[in-house]
């Protein structure tokens, strides 16, 4: 029953990061700003989803999932492509380096981080 509270969580804040992009493609101003939060909300729903999928013995990690990999994978070029059409790969840059060691904590070493 716990999963599916991660599994709300995700819904949520996915619906969010959708909302934060389409205005940060739209705004000219606060366009950088938007699209930070939009990426923000995006791993806040990708790490409520694979906690989700972790209570319930699944790990996305493994590779064998390859629908949900190329489905992140795309994801991530989507945040490419929007900080590249704005001239901010610095910002895009430093969110890959924070996802590679992320993945490299959940591949070897799932039960590092508990909160129970």
């Amino acid at each position: 029953m716990l999963y599916q509270i991660g599994l709300a969580f995700s819904l949520i804040a996915a619906l969010m990061s959708v909302v934060l992009f389409y205005l940060g493609l739209k705004s000219e101003k606060k366009g950088k700003w938007y699209l930070i939060w939009a990426v923000l909300f995006l791993g806040a729903s990708f790490g409520g989803l694979e906690w989700a999928l972790y209570l319930l013995g699944i790990s996305i990690f493994s590779f064998f999932i390859f629908p949900l990999i190329a489905f992140f994978a795309i994801w991530f070029g989507f945040i490419i492509w929007s900080f590249e059409r704005i001239g901010e790969r610095k910002i895009w840059i430093v969110f890959l380096a924070i996802l590679i060691v992320m993945i490299i904590i959940g591949v070897y070493c799932p039960n590092c981080v508990q909160f129970s």
